[in-house]
């Protein structure tokens, strides 16, 4: 068994498509079906390259590869695994490692599984890779009435944009729509709802009602740190499901929240949510270990 670098699309096309995904981090970032795959794949195949076990009969084994988003900051696509051959987690140890060498040892590889489908946590050991937070998809289906706060939560106006901007990008720094782009998308179908108090923009939640599918996403939302853990988050997710459901033919509304914490999550289910799927997240940097 050795490791090499590939840059035939095909071969690697061919070998993803008949691969075993149980084991492969941020898997979604990759769907075959979209019509940006062969563009994404190209991009991987410059940088940091696709890392291959091959057998004595040069055999694809294993393969894996990673996204940058960021300066040193990749997001690791991978292992795919040959559902014909057997590996172990020390192959993947070693594949990881050639490709987290041909980077430098401050650069960051970020990894994301789904709880429930996926195998992940001897890969995770193995590397010393270290938990970072869980992405928790949540689902709610029906109105649990308005908050007492309704005073205090109105729609997005121009003279809110220094501050909703400000909140915005403090809260959300990588593929997200900004501030500008928010707000020009805004219509019926297309709401922000800000909480404001003594003059201050507490909060903002960003609705999106999808009503030909009968869902609604809660895009973002995001309570300013000086005002956590005061419910102001929750005033404004119940002021946006009671919105939604009273007043769109809509089913189900979808939004995901970023947390170490469970018993937050939790809380959630006060408001009608569940959890849909959890994607727990990773973290390796070769000068940490």
């Amino acid at each position: 068994m050795k490791t090499i670098k590939l840059d035939d699309y095909k071969q690697i096309d061919e070998f993803i498509s008949d691969a075993d995904y149980r084991s492969a981090s941020y898997l979604y970032k990759l769907p075959q079906a979209h019509e940006d795959f062969g563009e994404n794949i190209k991009k991987v195949i410059a940088d940091p390259g696709v890392f291959a076990q091959v057998d004595d009969e040069g055999q694809i084994i294993m393969l894996i590869s990673a996204f940058q988003y960021e300066d040193n900051k990749y997001k690791v696509l991978g292992p795919f695994v040959s559902k014909t051959a057997t590996s172990s987690s020390s192959d993947f140890q070693s594949l990881f490692e050639t490709l987290a060498q041909s980077k430098s040892e401050a650069t960051t590889f970020n990894f994301s599984f789904e709880k429930s489908e996926q195998i992940y946590l001897d890969f995770m050991s193995d590397i010393q890779s270290s938990y970072s937070f869980t992405d928790y998809h949540l689902v709610a289906s029906q109105d649990v009435g308005n908050t007492e706060y309704t005073k205090n939560i109105t729609e997005y106006q121009p003279a809110y944009y220094r501050l909703f901007n400000k909140l915005h990008e403090h809260t959300f720094k990588h593929d997200v729509m900004t501030a500008d782009e928010i707000v020009e998308s805004l219509d019926e179908n297309n709401r922000l709802f800000v909480f404001m108090s003594e003059g201050l923009l507490k909060g903002y939640l960003y609705l999106q009602i999808y009503e030909n599918s009968h869902k609604a996403e809660i895009k973002y939302f995001s309570s300013h740190s000086d005002y956590r853990l005061k419910g102001i988050a929750f005033d404004l997710l119940t002021h946006a499901l009671h919105i939604a459901f009273a007043n769109y033919d809509i089913e189900k509304i979808f939004f995901k929240i970023r947390s170490k914490n469970t018993k937050l999550v939790e809380r959630f289910n006060e408001l009608g949510f569940d959890i849909n799927y959890e994607y727990k997240k990773f973290k390796y940097v070769a000068a940490h270990i």
